[in-house]
């Protein structure tokens, strides 16, 4: 009886270093007659794929190609971390430029890498630029019926009603879409799963010029507009986390925003 398992290990080029079997977090490898077997079905992390030297594990269930390390590509030096971790900025000012689609590709990219809890990568990515515009009118359209009907409201009626007001005076005013070229949403399980993901998305984006605010009014907004979840087919399952509006910046900063001291507790 053949057991079948997600992870494949190539006899003909394992060496039986033993890597993958110490580095398995599930205890799922041991070694037999000098080779690395699969005890049982695992969470798929890959840990065995990326520290293996002799390359003999795989996980055919993923499209993804395993990268070769690399320090000249891979090492990042700390100072340059820490300073574009603050330099971020909630960007509010956006070119009339769309995306492109291999800099989405590269957020994706981002995203789909960041950690998921027991590596379910549940996390789903809705993108919204082409058909923005009719989204957008969507959703003022329902704000502007709930408002008027005095129903329930995802967000505080005083804040809603200024908003409104702001849109009828001038269409342009747009509080919750800010004119942005194009927005994300991310589903997710877990709320920790989005966070992750929509901060390795911010990071790579700066390194492409793109600014992201994460938008909480809008977030609710389309957490509560049945069209809108419609319009995604959004799933129970999945509760919406995060909304980040993205876009080619357009302005300029030349240095940090001064921030407090962190609240630190070392025991």
């Amino acid at each position: 009886m053949t057991l079948k398992t997600d992870v494949i290990i190539d006899h003909e080029l394992c060496t039986g270093c033993g890597a993958c079997v110490r580095d398995c977090s599930k205890l799922n490898l041991e070694l037999r007659d000098g080779k690395a077997v699969v005890l049982s079905s695992c969470f798929k992390c890959g840990h065995c794929v990326a520290i293996c030297p002799e390359g003999a594990p795989s996980l055919p269930c993923y499209a993804d190609v395993p990268v070769e390390y690399d320090p000249a590509t891979f090492d990042l030096p700390t100072e340059n971390i820490i300073n574009s971790v603050k330099f971020r900025r909630s960007i509010r000012a956006f070119k009339d430029e769309p995306i492109s689609m291999e800099h989405l590709r590269l957020l994706i990219e981002a995203g789909g890498h960041m950690p998921t809890a027991k590596n379910t990568q549940m996390n789903r990515f809705d993108f919204v630029q082409d058909s923005l515009p009719e989204f957008r009118e969507l959703i003022w359209s329902w704000l502007e019926d709930v408002y008027e009907t005095d129903r329930i409201m995802p967000i505080p009626v005083d804040v809603l009603s200024g908003f409104i007001a702001r849109k009828r005076t001038d269409p342009k005013d747009d509080y919750f879409f800010r004119n942005a070229p194009a927005v994300l949403f991310i589903e997710s399980v877990d709320p920790l799963d989005a966070g992750l993901a929509a901060a390795s998305i911010e990071m790579v984006a700066r390194s492409l010029g793109i600014g992201v605010l994460y938008n909480g009014f809008l977030q609710r907004i389309v957490a509560a507009c049945p069209q809108a979840r419609a319009y995604f087919d959004m799933s129970d399952e999945r509760g919406l986390n995060a909304c980040m509006l993205l876009g080619y910046q357009a302005r300029h900063y030349v240095r940090t925003a001064p921030r407090r001291y962190p609240s630190v507790i070392l025991r």
